[in-house]
């Protein structure tokens, strides 16, 4: 019997379906309170919220029906848990969409086919072009906790057996758990056959898919014998799906089954009563009705999307090109070596993976002649192109420079570990650049430059006497004066963690010798993989070394500095994002949230976290690259963070905008708006990015590298076989940390790929037009060229007044990019002036590199007065250092600009520039002068 009241039907408290209700809303509650889920509880209410009232309205306009719409929260709040998107995104909608639309358009005899939140899953997934994907699997595994809930749906979902679906359910577990134990045979020589069993049948998608999607009463068979038969045909379509390698298979192999019900049952339809009723009857005025309503709501919600939310953009007709310099013209050609083979064989299997970074380059005059000079690493390259250092000739022709403490480091790298990033710095003051390298499996490295002292650019290494010899797995190398004495210290970031957890006596990590197993059973060497995909905190400790002023460092106490974290760091910017003067770290975290330290006072760092996903500290947990520019001209220097876009996270790249703080003044405000921004670097495995102004127009752009590995090293497999790991990588995400933490667990990664040789992004700032807002523009630069790039560099290397480009590419030499916009011999296109600055401190109050200086150069343009905003620091982003110098775009202006100096750690300089010219500003003596020298 119905329940009325108010003039609307209730569900009754023996609904079925109330329990399942419940169930979901548990779910949502802890997703946000202990999972992690990587959506917001405003995205999982606006899609509950939004589908129900959809519900609602649909059944009023169609069936003049007036119902608590129970089914319609049902399967939105399914919607919510079960897929992923990028943060703030409006496509949120579309499942909403498709999945209440189908209850009303996709009938038989009035009755839906589709379970309707498996058909909105499914379609997003199939429509969207990974815009949508399903929620990564890993969002379910936080330990007790998840395993608590697990038992509570295992208790409460027993109501299946109300609804007459027992066979249903049983034979599908069987038939299922059945073809798991096929698929672990035949993968058997991939991944440990407990992993997939694991990971399959343990998953809580898999109990959602299996508990209520395919025993909706209303869209599956009532009796034992079709039961049996749908679960045995979902389970052969999903086995068809895992030998192609789809990461989605049951929800595919559901919608495949449903749809050839849906065919089936008009067919037979118009069989029995004959084609012209059968045509009568499908395209009758109730149905065209609602396929108008369904549909014409589609078509606003399209046209509004389209339109309003995320209309398309075009970038005016470029006036430059980036020319691709090849490696026999540069002199930059590199080859591959053995590295991956003499890794220990016991972690063979997975050394692509675990050594698939670390192709870096770093940009410095070394030898005083005025030109920009090149280091580069190539850990996986032959001994001689491992860690090289390259003189600048001119005209983009680059010569490898002798450097014997490079050459023997690059050669023992097995004991002294891998160059993995560097940074030109000057660091002692001595008016010469030193040399910083980011070493993993040995200490990182610190080279100090002869020049000053012999005339000659050699190079010492230092890394002893200046107390830096730690164990290192870094990525990153930063140098800040964080307490501002004049001195910089440096930041070591480490990926990996430094030491093997388990053993007493401190055991560093290296790959290339793991310790001997010390009794039967002994695993511990294995423990280096990360303890979670979206939480993981066995990381290394980074360290933050103080300079003492003669040369020599300090280890701080992280915990006492108030950066205790042990996430795996893969890159940082120092900037002062609060504007107090003291530099903030920017630390963007692989596998995890990314960090950031407020500087206080130069005693210790707050690390700033919001309480929801999508806030600062509650990020995409897959922070690849941490890059700062002004993008809209506000006064405060944004965070580029680049991210993976792909099947099991859509997520993205993040663009923290950044502004003065709301409440707490010493706290700025982020708010990520990659998404309406254009930068979200959709469909791509991203890596490094650089920012910079590329057009000179005054507006910075980004140019982002992408693609993970190939098999151009390990052909294994024959052409044509499926060779993608992601698959491989999703049964291992879905299950615990005592499995995926043990690098034994990994499945052979081997002759496979992952997102292999993607294009590149160069996202162009539209400036006045749209300002802070972005559109890619690669292919007309010419710099879309797919490989498996990791750092960009944006740097002036011909001192033409433009920036120029080097992307570093994992199985290949560096690409070399000749920016056209002031080519010598070629006419200078109207707007593309700029102003070139290096700041030199006085050595006392400000370190002689300045860094952490900021400088404001402002102009009139007509009647509008521009002001741009930079602050010296040494990184560009991961695996890449800037250009030492600030580069200023101007547009039109061609006059004279002002440059107001905020020299750190001293007093305001301002000083006129011309235009079209390098110029260096030095820091002027004493606390009254505010006038220097150019």
């Amino acid at each position: 019997m119905r329940v009325e009241r108010w003039g609307w039907v209730w569900p009754r408290w023996t609904d079925p379906r109330l329990p399942f209700a419940g169930i979901l809303t548990l779910y949502g509650v802890l997703g946000f309170s202990f999972f992690g889920f990587n959506r917001s509880p405003a995205q999982m209410a606006a899609i509950v919220i939004t589908g129900s009232v959809l519900d609602a309205a649909l059944g009023w306009l169609l069936r003049r029906e007036k119902v608590v719409p129970l089914s319609g929260y049902i399967s939105c709040c399914s919607l919510a848990l079960l897929l992923n998107y990028s943060h703030h995104s409006w496509l949120l909608l579309l499942p909403v969409w498709l999945t209440i639309g189908s209850k009303y358009v996709l009938t038989f005899e009035g009755k839906h086919i589709f379970n309707p939140s498996m058909f909105g899953v499914a379609t997003s997934l199939l429509l969207s072009r990974e815009l949508i994907t399903a929620a990564p699997a890993y969002q379910w595994a936080n330990g007790a906790v998840a395993m608590s809930a697990f038992i509570v749906m295992a208790a409460l979902v027993l109501f299946f057996f109300r609804v007459g679906r027992g066979w249903l359910v049983v034979s599908f577990l069987t038939f299922y758990a059945a073809q798991t134990a096929l698929r672990a045979y035949v993968m058997r020589h991939h991944l440990p056959p407990e992993v997939l069993f694991l990971g399959t049948l343990g998953a809580p998608s898999f109990f959602i898919f299996t508990f209520y999607m395919i025993t909706d009463p209303g869209t599956s068979p009532n009796t034992p014998r079709a039961q049996v038969l749908l679960a045995l045909a979902i389970t052969l379509v999903d086995l068809v799906l895992h030998f192609k390698e789809s990461v989605y298979t049951f929800f595919y192999a559901a919608l495949t089954c449903a749809t050839a019900r849906f065919l089936f049952l008009h067919a037979r339809a118009a069989w029995r009563k004959g084609l012209g009723e059968s045509l009568r009857i499908f395209f009758s005025a109730d149905r065209l009705k609602r396929v108008g309503v369904v549909g014409g709501l589609g078509a606003a919600m399209a046209g509004a999307y389209f339109v309003v939310v995320a209309p398309s953009v075009t970038a005016h007709p470029l006036n430059f090109h980036m020319d691709r310099m090849e490696a026999a013209q540069t002199g930059l050609g590199s080859q591959m070596g053995d590295v991956l083979t003499r890794v220990d064989p016991r972690v063979a299997h997975i050394s692509k993976w675990v050594l698939s970074v670390g192709d870096s380059v770093a940009a410095g005059d070394f030898d005083g002649d005025g030109l920009l000079d090149l280091f580069l690493s190539h850990p996986l390259k032959r001994d001689e192109d491992r860690a090289a250092l390259y003189r600048n000739l001119g005209g983009f022709r680059f010569e490898r420079v002798k450097v014997p403490v490079l050459e023997r480091f690059a050669q023992s790298y097995d004991r002294n570990g891998l160059a993995g990033t560097a940074t030109f710095v000057d660091y002692d003051g001595d008016g010469d650049q030193d040399l910083a390298i980011g070493v993993a499996f040995g200490p990182s490295r610190l080279l100090r430059n002869q020049l000053r002292e012999t005339g000659q650019a050699t190079f010492e290494d230092v890394t002893e006497k200046a107390g830096v010899a730690d164990h290192s797995v870094s990525l990153g190398v930063a140098f800040l004066d964080y307490d501002r004495d004049g001195h910089l210290d440096l930041l070591v970031t480490n990926a990996l963690t430094t030491h093997l957890p388990d053993y007493a006596k401190p055991t560093p990590l290296n790959l290339f010798h793991l310790p001997e197993p010390e009794y039967p059973g002994d695993r511990r060497m294995f423990r280096f993989m990360h303890d979670g995909w979206h939480q993981a905190d066995n990381g290394g400790l980074n360290r933050l070394y103080r300079a003492r002023g003669d040369g020599t460092f300090e280890p701080l106490d992280m915990q006492a500095m108030g950066m205790p974290e042990t996430r795996w760091s893969l890159a940082t910017s120092t900037v002062d994002l609060n504007h107090d003067g003291w530099t903030d770290l920017y630390i963007a975290n692989d596998f995890g949230p990314d960090e950031v330290y407020l500087n206080e006072g130069g005693k210790h760092f707050r690390r700033i976290a919001g309480k929801l996903f999508g806030e600062i500290g509650k990020d995409t947990y897959k922070g690849m690259n941490a890059s700062v520019a002004d993008f809209d001209r506000n006064g405060y220097l944004d965070v580029y963070v680049s991210n993976v876009h792909h099947s099991l996270q859509a997520e993205g790249s993040l663009l923290w905008m950044v502004g003065p703080g709301q409440g707490d003044p010493f706290v700025p405000s982020f708010k990520d708006e990659a998404t309406f921004r254009g930068a979200l670097n959709e469909r791509r495995f991203g890596w490094g990015a650089a920012a910079g102004d590329l057009d000179n127009d005054g507006w910075p752009d980004i140019v982002q590298a992408n693609g993970m590995v190939d098999d151009r090293t390990d052909k294994l497999l024959p052409e044509g076989a499926r060779k993608d790991y992601w698959y491989i990588n999703h049964k291992l995400m879905q299950s615990g940390p005592e499995i995926h933490t043990y690098a034994d667990q990994w499945g052979d990664i081997r002759g496979r790929t992952i997102y292999p040789n993607e294009a590149r992004r160069a996202y162009l700032n539209l400036g006045d037009e749209k300002p802070g807002h972005f559109v890619d523009v690669a292919r007309e630069l010419g710099v879309e060229d797919p490989d498996n790039s990791r750092g960009v560099l944006m740097a002036d290397l011909d001192n033409d007044g433009d920036l120029d480009l080097v992307i570093t590419n994992q199985h290949g030499p560096a690409s070399v990019y000749r920016n056209t916009l002031r080519a010598e011999g070629a006419s200078l296109p109207e707007g593309a002036h700029f102003v070139g600055i290096t700041l030199e401190g006085d050595g006392i109050r400000t370190h002689r590199t300045a860094v952490g200086s900021r400088v404001v150069v402002s102009y009139d343009e007509g009647s509008k007065r521009v002001e741009q905003m930079q602050e010296v620091g040494l990184m560009g982003g991961f695996s890449a250092s800037a250009d030492p110098r600030m580069h200023f775009g101007l547009g039109r202006h061609a006059r004279p600009v002002t440059a107001t100096v905020h020299w750190y750690g001293g007093e305001v300089q301002t000083v006129q520039l011309e235009a079209d010219r390098y110029h260096v500003i030095r820091q002027p003596p004493g606390s009254t002068a505010l006038q220097g020298r150019r």
